[in-house]
């Protein structure tokens, strides 16, 4: 449940995307994409997946980092503002080798376990800049993964076979979470660089 804040008037430059100036509120969330290849190689499992999985559309390929949910302007602006201020943000890899059902949200998905400690390092920063913005804790622990479908309640007969894919993080996106009449859209709205050690 949302809780109302008292959001903290913002000190110094006015951030450089438009997108952060709109009325209402927008579903957020962080995350990082995958590349074209990696696009593509998914794209193959997610022609594998047989019904009645809903298998995720392509664009919409991404691995979450922190779910925020229900975001004004103001409230995404004070998130944003102090991570780009950071210089420390940092660039991480991880292996996503298993799949997995996770029947209770009705998800199919490739995860992978955490092995770069810069992962948990960022993870950290994100939860601190989102308490300090008034979002609420996340309900779960940080489990990488990324969602090949949706309304998943048994394991898929034929499964799949699983893939070996290594992310390797250099860009962090803040999405937006769209509907549309064609389905869910998730709309990247901000970037910030991602800085190898």
């Amino acid at each position: 449940m949302k809780t109302e804040v008292d959001l903290p008037e913002l000190d110094g430059p006015e951030l450089d995307w438009p997108e952060f100036d709109w009325q209402g509120e927008r579903r957020l969330f962080i995350g990082v994409a995958p590349t074209l290849a990696q696009k593509a190689l998914l794209t193959k499992l997610l022609h594998q997946l047989p019904a009645p999985l809903q298998a995720v559309k392509c664009d919409n390929l991404h691995l979450t980092l922190l779910f925020l949910g229900q975001s004004s302007a103001a409230q995404a602006r004070l998130l944003w503002q102090p991570l780009q201020a950071q210089a420390s943000l940092p660039a991480f890899k991880v292996l996503l080798n298993t799949l997995e059902l996770w029947p209770g949200p009705g998800v199919f998905c490739l995860t992978g376990a955490i092995q770069d400690s810069r992962l948990f390092q960022l993870d950290s920063q994100l939860q601190q800049a989102a308490a300090i913005a008034g979002f609420p804790p996340p309900q779960h622990q940080l489990k990488p993964h990324i969602t090949l479908a949706r309304k998943a309640k048994s394991w898929p007969n034929p499964a799949p076979e699983a893939i070996e894919l290594t992310l390797s993080a250099d860009e962090l996106l803040l999405y937006h979470s769209l509907s549309t009449p064609n389905g869910v859209c998730y709309q990247p709205i901000a970037r910030l660089p991602l800085i190898a050690e």
